[in-house]
């Protein structure tokens, strides 16, 4: 069983991961359209664009979720 500190920060842990995955997978879909599209079309620019939004929203909730993988880790039985 559980440690209540435990099980709290891998809830928060789970939490992060639900944040962090959408924002990941946008990110993705961006880094396969620019893999795919000519770098002079207005798709590759889109593309572009979305990249840049993703990575910027990742950045505080990668930050986020090392914190909860630490405290997670922090918590966990020697």
């Amino acid at each position: 069983m559980m440690t209540t500190a435990l099980e709290k920060s891998f809830i928060s842990l789970k939490r992060h991961i639900g944040e962090y995955l959408p924002q990941l997978e946008s990110a993705i879909v961006a880094i396969k359209q620019l893999e795919s599209t000519d770098p002079n079309s207005e798709e590759f620019s889109q593309a572009l664009a979305n990249l840049h939004v993703a990575a910027t929203i990742l950045e505080p909730y990668s930050e986020g979720i090392v914190e909860a993988i630490n405290q997670f880790t922090d918590d966990r039985p020697d």
